[in-house]
């Protein structure tokens, strides 16, 4: 799933996502997020950090408490450490800068996004993600 409410940034990222072999749900908002993660499953979240409603930690605090283990990547234009250790303390599993680099979305989705609970997602021979 990719939680961003900026068209360029979710353009781009939905495309580096398709590129990959990625289906991708996408929602605006924080409260459209927790509602999408209520009803559904997913391999992973792409948390924009800034949205309109409720920001990107405050949703992964709502979600982490709900009992959600989906991992969490938070996108971010502050690349700062103390942004970096705000997320983690906020739940999230790692963090990507924008703009976003495909390189950077590729290990991202190799350490966290899967088809299921025992194989990883991003091989060599698969060559393809899937995420939402």
């Amino acid at each position: 799933m990719l939680v961003e409410d900026n068209p360029v940034n979710a353009l781009l990222a939905r495309t580096l996502l398709s590129r990959e072999g990625c289906s991708v749900d996408h929602a605006l908002t924080g409260q459209e997020a927790l509602a999408a993660l209520k009803v559904g499953t997913y391999d992973l979240v792409l948390m924009d950090m800034r949205l309109p409603d409720i920001g990107g930690e405050e949703t992964t605090r709502r979600l982490r408490a709900e009992g959600v283990e989906t991992p969490v990547v938070a996108l971010t234009a502050n690349a700062f450490q103390e942004d970096r250790e705000a997320c983690m303390s906020a739940g999230m599993n790692d963090f990507l800068v924008k703009p976003l680099a495909a390189d950077a979305l590729r290990a991202v989705l190799s350490r966290w996004a899967r088809k299921s609970l025992d194989a990883p997602v991003w091989t060599e021979a698969a060559g393809r993600a899937k995420v939402g």
